[in-house]
This record gives C-alpha cells, sequence and structure tokens, in this order.
C-alpha cells in the first residue's frame, strides 16, 4: 500500500508542476509586436479535415483548435482568414497579407521566402485506392498510373520531382480528390491518412480503401507554422508559445481529431534502417543474472523479473525474439557482452570496464533507495541521524564503497543477500537498512516481514540501463527509441505485479495539509480528464458504428434503410422536395397514421399551427432549407398525432443524397417524459424558496426557545443568589428593630442622635436590597435594542450579582481593565454570557476543590475589536471534550446539575447576535474563554 501512496505523490508532483508551467517570457520588442499587430491573421482552408477546414463559416481542426491554445497562452486575438486556395495563400504570406500559415512543412523552395516553427505534428501519407486494387500498394507499383492529387501539396511536388512516371490529374483539395478517385478518374491519390478517413466518413465517399501507407521518410510530414521572413520575431513568439504546450495537451487535442486510429505499423517510430536491421537480426541475446529479486532472477530455472517483463514488453514491440543467457555473477556478463556472446546486457552497474566497451540507454527502471527501519521505531528524517546505529547491506552491492567514503563512521552489518539483509532488520539484528522499494516490497510479501516500514527515501537511485556494444550504435538507437514508447501504464503495470505488499510507513504531518492539497488537485484533475476521456471514447465508438454502418449502406442502401426502418425505436423520415417519402412503423406507431395516409405529407401538415414559441409551424420549411444549405439541422418540434395529441420530438436532419438526388434524412425521438420533467423541476425550484425561508423560520423560533430555556435554568440560580445577597441586610435589619424594641419595651429612653442613626442604618440596607432587585430585574430583560455601553460597568454589575457566592466560596476575583471606551451591543444578553461564564468558572472551582480559588477578568483592545477574557485555575478542560463544550446539551457538571444549554446559548448570542467570536482554549492553570465583539456591531 505504500508503494501505491508513493507512486501516487509521484504522480500528483508530476500533474502538479505540469499544471503550473512558467509564463512565456518575452522580450520587450516582442511585447510590442504583438501589441501594435493584433489581431494576427491566420489562414484556414476551406476543406483539409481533421487538420484545418470550415464549417458553417466557423474555422475548425486540430490545427485551428493548436492556434486556439497557442493564442490563450499568449493572450492575443486571432482573425482566420478563408477562402483562397493554398497557392493562393502562399502568395498572400509571401506579402505579409496574412501573419502565418498553421501547417506547412518546410522544404529548400519555401525557406527561401518563410520562417518555420519548430514542427509540432508529423503524419504519414497514405495511399488510396479503389475497392479491388489493393495491390497498389507503393509508389513502385503506380508508376504508370494514374493518380488525382490536391496542387501545391508537399506530397505533390515530392512525387512530381520524384516519380515524373507516375501520372498526375491536379484538383483543388482532397474531397475533390476522392470524389474522382470514386468514380474511376484516377487509379489513386496520395494524402494524410487522417484526412482521408475524416472525408470518407462524413462524405459518404463509397469504393475506396487504403492499401497502404507510404514508406518514403521524405513523405512524412513535419508540420510546423509558417510566418514572413519580414517578421522574425512573430516566429520567435510562436516557438515561445509552442515550447509552452505541455505534452498532455497536444495529445487530448489529438485524442479529439484522431480518436485511436489503427496504425499498420508498429514500429513507425524507427527509421527504415533500423527497420531493415530489425526485419535481418530476428534473435536478439541478453546477458542475464541470478541475483536481484525482484529486478532479475532465475527461479525453477526459469528468468523472471521486472527487468525480463520490460525486456519482453521491448521485444513485443519491435516483434523480435530476446534470447537469454544465464550468468553468476556481472563481471562473467561483461565479458560475454564484449566477445558478442550477448547482444545487450541490462545493469544497474555501470563499471569502469563496461563504459571502455559499451554504451548505456535510457533506464528501463529508476528507484529511490529507501530507509527502512522497524515500526515501532522512531522516524529517521536521513541517514546522518541515525549514523550511530547499525546498518545492514549486501556484501557486494554497487554503493557500498561510496556510502563508506560519505561516512568513514557508518557501522555496516554486511549480508549475503537482500533476504539476510531484510531479514536482520525484521528481527531487530540491526536498526535500519537502505533498500529500493520493489525489494522491500518483495521480500516483505514473500516472507511476511510485517514489522517493516518505510522511514524516509535517500537521494540514491537503483537504476537499470541496457548496455550495448559502442560498434552496434543502431541497435543502441533503436533500444532507445523502443524505450520511449513504453508508456507509463505499461510500466505501472508491470511494477505493480512485483510489489504486491503492504509497508507502512510513518505520516509525515508536518506536510499533511500540502498533500491533501494536492491529492485534492489530482483527483480533481483526474475525474475531469476521466470524464473528457468517457465523451471522447464514447464519441469515437459512435463514429466508428456509423462509419461501419454508412459502408454498408452504400453497399446496400435501399435494403439496409429498410432494415434501419424495422429496427430502429426512433422514428425515422425521408423527406424529398419538403415533402414525406417514406417512414419507418416507429414514427407510424408515435403518430398514430398509416404508411399510405402519412406519406405524401409535410411536416407543417402533421403539427399544431403554432409552436410553444408562437412561431408558426410552416417555418419547418426554413428548417429544411436550412439543413440542405449547411448539411445538418437539430431542434425539438410539437407533433399532432392522428387524433390531435401533441407529442414533444426532438428532430435530428440531415442532408444526404440518393440517385443524385438531394434528401432529407429525419431522425425523430419522443421526449414527452422528458419535458414532463422538466416542468416538474421548474415546479420544485419555485417551491425551493418558500421551502427554505419555512425552514429558516423554524430554526429562529427554536434558538427563541433555546434562550428561554436557558434563561429559565439560569433563573433558579439567580433566586439563589438574591436569598445570599439579602441574608446579610435583613439579618442588620432585623437586629437593629430587635434592639430599639427591646429597649422600648424596658421603658428606656433612647436618645434622638442613637434613634437617627439606628433608623438610617435600617434606611441604607432597604436601599441595598432595592439595588439588588434591580440588578436582577434589568438582566432578566429581554429587550434587543444595541445601546452604549460602558464594558467595565457592565461587568462589575455582573460581578455584583454574583459576588456573595464568590465570597461564600472563597474565590478571589481579579480585574484587568484596559479596555475604556464605549461600544454599542446588546447589554442584556452581553451580560447572561459573562454570568454564566463567571457561573461555570465557580462551578468547575468548586467541583474539583481548588485551594486558592481565583477568577481573572480582564479586556482590551485589538484591532478593530474589543476582547474579554475569563480565566479560571480549575485545571482546563479534558482534550477529549473541549472541542464540544459549546454542543447543545453537552456537560461537564454532575448528573442533573446542568442543563449543557448555557455556553450553547453563549456562542449563538456573541458569534449570532453580536457578530463577535466566543472560543476557548487551556491556559497552563486552567480555562481562558475569550469574547471578541467588534466596536461597532
Amino acid at each position: 500500500m505504500k508503494f501505491l501512496f508513493t507512486f501516487l505523490l509521484f504522480t500528483i508532483v508530476n500533474l502538479f508542476l505540469i499544471a503550473n508551467e512558467e509564463e512565456i517570457k518575452l522580450t520587450q520588442g516582442e511585447k510590442k509586436f504583438l501589441l501594435e499587430n493584433q489581431p494576427l491573421k491566420f489562414h484556414n482552408e476551406q476543406y483539409w479535415p481533421p487538420y484545418n477546414f470550415n464549417e458553417n463559416n466557423t474555422p475548425k481542426g486540430f490545427i485551428i483548435d493548436y492556434a486556439n491554445l497557442l493564442a490563450e497562452k499568449l493572450n492575443i486575438k486571432i482573425e482566420y482568414i478563408s477562402g483562397p486556395s493554398w497557392d493562393e495563400f502562399m502568395q498572400m504570406l509571401r506579402n505579409d497579407k496574412i501573419d502565418a500559415i498553421l501547417n506547412i512543412s518546410k522544404n529548400k523552395e519555401r525557406e527561401k521566402y518563410f520562417n518555420f516553427t519548430t514542427p509540432f505534428h508529423s503524419a504519414s501519407n497514405a495511399i488510396y485506392v479503389k475497392k479491388g486494387n489493393e495491390h497498389l500498394d507503393s509508389l513502385k507499383k503506380l508508376e504508370g498510373k494514374t493518380i488525382v492529387m490536391p496542387k501545391g501539396f508537399l506530397a505533390q511536388q515530392y512525387l512530381e520531382k520524384n516519380y515524373p512516371k507516375i501520372n498526375q490529374i491536379l484538383v483543388k483539395d482532397s474531397y475533390e480528390a476522392l470524389k474522382l478517385l470514386s468514380l474511376g478518374k484516377a487509379d489513386a491519390t496520395i494524402d494524410k491518412k487522417n484526412v482521408l478517413d475524416f472525408i470518407i466518413s462524413t462524405k459518404n465517399i463509397s469504393e475506396v480503401v487504403p492499401s497502404n501507407y507510404v514508406e518514403e521518410e521524405k513523405l512524412i510530414s513535419l508540420i510546423s507554422i509558417g510566418t514572413s521572413k519580414n517578421k522574425p520575431l512573430l516566429n520567435s513568439i510562436l516557438n515561445k508559445a509552442q515550447n509552452n504546450i505541455s505534452e498532455t495537451e497536444l495529445l487530448d487535442l489529438k485524442r479529439k481529431w484522431f480518436g485511436t486510429a489503427d496504425i499498420k505499423d508498429k514500429k513507425s517510430f524507427l527509421t527504415i534502417d533500423e527497420k531493415e536491421y530489425i526485419n535481418k537480426k530476428r534473435v536478439i541475446k541478453v546477458c542475464t543474472i541470478t541475483d536481484l529479486k525482484p529486478i532479475e532472477f532465475y527461479e525453477e530455472e526459469k528468468i523472471q523479473g521486472i527487468n525480463i517483463d520490460l525486456l519482453n514488453l521491448i521485444s513485443k514491440k519491435l516483434d523480435i525474439k530476446f534470447e537469454y543467457i544465464k550468468y553468476y555473477n556481472s563481471r562473467i556478463a561483461e565479458n560475454s557482452l564484449r566477445n558478442g556472446t550477448c547482444d545487450i546486457f541490462p545493469t544497474t552497474n555501470q563499471t569502469k570496464n563496461l563504459k571502455e566497451i559499451a554504451l548505456f540507454t535510457k533506464y528501463i527502471t529508476n528507484y529511490k533507495l529507501a530507509i527502512v527501519t522497524q515500526k515501532n521505531k522512531p522516524v529517521a528524517e536521513s541517514i546522518e541521524e541515525i549514523l550511530d546505529k547499525t546498518m545492514a547491506k549486501k556484501v557486494n552491492w554497487d554503493n557500498l564503497n561510496y556510502l563508506k567514503s560519505k561516512y568513514p563512521s557508518i557501522d555496516i552489518y554486511e549480508t549475503s543477500s537482500e533476504f539476510e539483509t531484510l531479514e536482520a532488520v525484521n528481527n531487530n539484528k540491526v536498526y535500519y537498512a537502505i533498500e529500493p522499494l520493489p525489494v522491500i516490497a518483495y521480500y516483505s510479501s514473500k516472507y511476511a516481514f510485517n514489522d517493516l516500514f518505510i522511514s524516509r527515501y535517500t537521494d540514491m537511485y537503483l537504476s537499470s540501463n541496457i548496455a550495448v556494444l559502442k560498434e552496434n550504435f543502431v541497435l543502441y538507437e533503436i533500444l532507445n527509441k523502443t524505450i520511449n514508447e513504453i508508456t507509463e501504464y505499461e510500466k505501472t503495470n508491470i511494477f505493480n505485479k512485483w510489489t504486491n505488499s503492504f509497508i507502512k510507513e510513518p505520516f509525515d504531518y508536518s506536510t499533511l495539509w500540502k498533500v491533501l492539497t494536492v491529492i485534492f488537485i489530482l483527483l480533481s484533475i483526474l475525474t475531469y480528464r476521466q470524464i473528457i476521456l468517457n465523451r471522447h471514447n464514447k464519441a469515437l465508438k459512435i463514429a466508428n458504428n456509423e462509419i461501419e454502418e454508412k459502408t454498408k449502406l452504400i453497399a446496400k442502401q435501399k435494403e439496409l434503410f429498410e432494415k434501419l426502418y424495422s429496427k430502429s425505436s426512433d422514428g425515422v423520415l425521408l423527406i424529398k422536395n419538403k415533402k414525406i417519402s417514406d417512414c419507418n412503423e416507429a414514427i407510424l406507431k408515435l403518430l398514430e397514421y398509416s404508411k399510405d395516409e402519412l406519406l405524401n405529407k409535410s411536416l407543417d401538415e402533421i403539427s399544431p399551427n403554432f409552436q410553444s414559441n408562437n412561431n408558426s409551424t410552416l417555418i419547418s420549411n426554413k428548417k429544411i432549407d436550412e439543413t440542405l444549405e449547411n448539411g445538418v439541422c437539430n431542434f425539438e418540434w410539437i407533433f399532432l398525432t392522428k387524433n390531435s395529441i401533441c407529442i414533444w420530438v426532438e428532430i435530428v436532419l440531415t442532408a444526404i443524397e440518393i440517385d443524385n438526388n438531394a434528401v432529407i434524412h429525419a431522425v425523430i425521438r419522443n421526449i414527452n417524459k422528458r419535458k414532463e420533467m422538466e416542468k416538474e423541476i421548474e415546479s420544485l425550484n419555485n417551491k425551493l424558496e418558500d421551502r427554505i425561508l419555512e425552514e429558516i423560520k423554524k430554526n429562529e423560533e427554536k434558538t427563541k426557545q433555546l434562550i428561554q430555556q436557558s434563561r429559565l435554568a439560569q433563573m433558579g440560580e439567580m433566586i439563589s443568589m438574591i436569598a445570599h445577597q439579602w441574608r446579610q441586610p435583613l439579618a442588620a435589619i432585623s437586629a437593629t428593630t430587635n434592639n430599639i424594641l427591646l429597649k422600648t419595651m424596658l421603658n428606656e429612653k433612647i436618645p434622638m442622635e442613637e434613634l437617627s442613626k439606628e433608623l438610617n442604618l435600617i434606611t441604607d440596607y432597604s436601599q441595598h436590597l432595592s439595588h439588588t432587585i434591580d440588578d436582577f430585574r434589568n438582566f432578566f430583560k429581554t429587550d434587543k435594542i444595541k445601546t452604549e455601553i460602558s464594558l467595565e460597568e457592565l461587568i462589575d454589575k455582573t460581578i455584583n450579582i454574583i459576588k456573595i457566592q464568590f465570597e461564600t466560596e472563597e474565590i478571589k476575583v481579579e480585574k484587568n481593565y484596559k479596555f475604556n471606551e464605549k461600544i454599542l451591543s446588546y447589554s442584556t444578553e452581553l451580560q447572561q454570557v459573562i454570568l454564566i461564564l463567571l457561573k461555570n468558572a465557580e462551578d468547575a472551582l468548586v467541583e474539583k476543590e481548588i485551594k486558592n480559588k481565583r477568577i481573572k477578568i480582564s479586556t482590551h483592545k485589538e484591532n478593530d475589536f474589543v476582547i474579554i477574557e475569563v480565566e479560571d485555575n480549575a485545571k482546563g478542560i479534558p482534550n477529549n471534550i473541549i472541542d464540544k463544550i459549546f454542543d447543545p446539551y453537552f456537560s461537564t457538571k454532575k448528573e442533573k446539575e446542568g442543563t449543557g444549554i448555557g455556553l450553547y446559548m453563549s456562542k449563538i448570542i456573541i458569534d449570532e447576535h453580536c457578530n463577535g467570536n466566543l472560543s476557548v482554549k487551556n491556559s497552563k492553570f486552567g480555562a481562558i474563554f475569550k469574547i471578541k465583539l467588534p466596536l461597532n456591531i
């Protein structure tokens, strides 16, 4: 599983780098050129699909999309010029009437007048012939024959110069060439296979098939963008923009326009000489060694491993046999390569002796070496951290001397094999080892080394290259090109085959968010890419099916039309001269007509007078005219059945040709259910807003109920507080009145001064009781009016309410006021929150039996906010519940002593009513509740 994560992360990073390519760096002169010459004028050919063509006055094709991508990267405007022939475009570019020809191949004649960008696409030419003439499959066999060619094309000029015995008929474009070939006016035509396949499939060209590719390198077109010699800056700008286009972007364009067309020549990436070498060689002898599992090893006398699977893949791509020769060590294999016993030697060790005689291909495998330890050991960030520990390693490891020279103090326990190395780590005989991921995964899976995990990767690699004798340079080039043809998908499948174990690694929390962010980006990219691929694959499948059907239709047109009618679930009409000339059973069933009743009617005769948009039904004739002009037209429509029932349908009109007559082929699909669903969705959308408002109102009512519940819960506590507040004054009043009464009963004369003092004392206590009542009455006010308040006075009033209980419980209150301004807020609700926090602090101090109980209240200003902090020394809130204390009905108090809504309502009051924030954290001594209020609510 670990290797899958590593591979995923590697893929993510690559995709992330691709998605963040550097901005195109233009010189000041280049920027000025673009500023003064927009829009740039690019050529658009009339008909050279799928590369460059114009359809319904819209430029289309692979080349057009490529040019649009360049314009997007350069942030410039472009204008496409369509209409002139190829020769006319060439002349316009020479005269600076256009800025660029988008698809042009370089030759000596053209280099006199034009500059060329780096080629961005190569296209092979193919020979197309009349069916039955497939034997005309080479230029040699076409000598003495007649071919039809678009005038001015590179292939036409090349054949005219180098194959004068081939007669040529010159036409305007490839479409005309195919039409003449289909009519038997010529024996063959030559053009890009993608172009001819596209025209054949879209223009119903019959009896024309490909016979072979043209096996001449000079006829492989390297497509570039051509610019005028007078505008070298434009050539430089376009080259920079091309360099900024990623391989993925280019591949997406090719898939869009070329699909996955079958290429007959699997070795098209080789030159003719290289193909001849392969055809003559047929068998390549490979030196192999026996002791590097799972890279390359023998088991039950059978050679296998990652390298061997990759070599077999190369063998398959080259269509050549690899013969494996077994050796027990690298030295003997090197000698066999030297004396010619072997042709190639895949190796992980480029020794000095081997470098003297051999060339090394690009690596076929390349794996980072990892530090592997037991799973209960601390994470090692690097080798330097664990140099005081013992490392296990195979005695003849290639990098052993390098490691000893870099770290002279390293303690190495030398083993005889990778198995013994990893077993020593697994059994805690040594602290760690350094091995590549495939080796770790292979042995962990096969021998159940379950205590291993990868701690970190090093900057050392295990790479495999193929050694080829220097004098065998052709084979070296062939192998390099074939290695390039191996896809990442193929490499991954082979890698997964040999590394299917799960190795646990410690999770690096320092990079958690980075990894999650990158994974999210990757998943988004992959999801989007998969959607696009699915659409393209589906479209490609449909297109291929249509090509097959059209080929059959050409052979037996009438018969296949009848079969299509009988099997199609959609209605089908043939319309000629705006009247229905034929139909299938599905449309008769849909409209409830008999075939005789329906034929010779027009579309408006089986439709209501007006459509849903109040347009006259007579616009159906305009739709038919539009189809004849543009080739295709689709729209939604309402038909009337024979019984005058309205039916919604979707109509696709296509212009076709039958017996040299223009005919409209109409496909009609019943969409009544879809329309009903659309109405239902519209109705649901209209009701959605009302439902949302209703739910909001319900939530507001619930909030009000919770606030009231919180106040009722506090009312009991307030009654207790009033009792505490009144006990001492009432006792004093009682004592004073009893003293006066006693003296009166004893007929003692009470001096006026003493009597006045006693009565004043009773008055003071009575006023104190009155003030207490006012404080509690104000606390329970329910008004929602913002008032200007002094924060410190509000806090003091709140403390005054509860101070008797604090004195009873011996709780000391410390004040640190640093905010001396007034704010506009809801004083009653704010006082309620402060009282809840003070009461909770008191409960925590009492419940935990804290000595020297202390509550600290402080205020200060922080930017545009005022901060109130209530801190206690009750040892804090447990970490496992601190995130839950603001949840409704969650209480840390003993059963039946807490409602669990006090802090929840406090959070609502501060966050929602006061637009502030209530939070909590633990300090060294206890909990700190922080109220953050805006200066202006």
